[in-house]
C-alpha cells in the first residue's frame, strides 16, 4: 500500500509539473525567438526531467523487498582453502574445539622404520608452518618457508612440554616424518590471552612470527598482525597452522 500511494504521488507531481512546463514553453516561444527558444527549452525541460528521474528511483526503492541472505562467518571468510564451515565439520575432533584434517600423507617402502614412528609426547621434532588468523581474513602471521619452498626458519620443540602453543602441540601427536596436516585452533588453545611481545617465542608462544622466512613480511607487521588478532575481541582469534613434519628425534 505504502508502495502505491508512494507512486501515486509522484504521478501527480510529474503532472503538475507537466503543464507548468507546457506553459513556461509557451511564453518562451513568445519572448525568445530563435536560438533562445532552444535555451528556454533546455532549462525548463530540467527541473521535469529531474523529476521524473526521481519518480523512478523512488518506485524501485519502495518496492524493494528485502531478501533472507546466508551470513558467514570469520571463518568461513578467512580465504583458506578446505577451512570453511561445512568442510570443518567433517575434519578430526582432537578435544576441546581442536579440529584436524590431513592434507599430505607420505608413503613408505615397507620395512621402512619412518613408517611407523609417529610423534608422541616427549619427542623432539622440527617443523615447517605457515598460520593464518581467520578473523584477519585470513592474513599470515608466520611462515617457516621462503617463496621458493626452502625450509628456511624451521620451528623446533619438544612435543607434550608446553613449549609450542596448546593447539600446535596436541595437534603434532601421531603424525609421520613428511606429513602435513590442518589443524584449526580454538583461542582457548591459541597464545596466551591477553599476549604480550615479550611472551612471543618463549614456552606457550612458539611460534614466533618475528622469525619468519624472509618475504612473509617485516617481523614488526608479522608481530602487530598476531598481537592485533589475538588481542581485539571485537574478532574471532581462531588460528589455522598448516604443519608438516621433517624430522622427529
Amino acid at each position: 500500500a505504502a508502495g502505491r500511494s508512494g507512486r501515486r504521488f509522484a504521478l501527480r507531481r510529474c503532472c503538475v509539473l507537466a503543464v507548468a512546463v507546457v506553459l513556461q514553453w509557451q511564453v518562451g516561444f513568445s519572448m525568445f525567438p530563435g536560438g533562445g527558444r532552444r535555451w528556454w527549452l533546455a532549462a525548463t525541460a530540467a527541473p521535469f526531467l529531474s523529476t521524473a528521474a526521481w519518480a523512478e528511483e523512488s518506485s524501485s526503492v519502495r518496492s524493494y523487498k528485502k531478501v533472507n541472505s546466508v551470513i558467514n562467518s570469520y571463518t568461513e571468510n578467512a580465504g583458506v582453502a578446505g577451512q570453511n564451515n561445512q568442510q570443518v565439520a567433517s575434519y578430526a575432533d582432537l578435544g576441546e574445539g581442536l579440529k584436524a584434517a590431513t592434507i599430505y600423507k607420505p608413503k613408505f617402502a615397507e620395512g621402512d622404520p619412518e613408517a611407523t614412528r609417529k610423534v608422541a609426547n616427549g619427542d623432539m621434532v622440527t617443523v615447517d608452518l605457515i598460520g593464518y588468523l581467520t578473523g584477519w581474513n585470513g592474513n599470515i602471521f608466520v611462515r617457516t618457508q621462503d617463496k621458493s619452498g626452502y625450509s628456511e626458519k624451521p620451528v623446533t620443540f619438544r612435543v607434550g612440554r608446553g613449549d609450542a602453543i596448546p593447539g600446535l602441540d596436541r595437534g603434532v601427536v601421531g603424525m609421520l616424518k613428511g606429513e602435513k596436516r590442518r589443524l584449526v585452533i580454538p583461542p582457548a588453545l591459541g597464545y596466551p590471552r591477553p599476549c604480550s611481545e615479550d611472551q612471543l617465542g618463549k614456552p606457550g608462544a612458539i611460534p614466533d612470527p618475528r622469525e619468519s622466512a624472509s618475504g612473509s613480511g617485516d617481523p614488526w607487521e608479522l608481530r602487530n598482525r598476531l598481537l592485533n588478532g589475538v588481542l581485539n575481541n571485537a574478532r574471532d582469534d581462531t588460528l589455522v597452522i598448516d604443519v608438516k613434519i621433517n624430522r622427529i628425534a
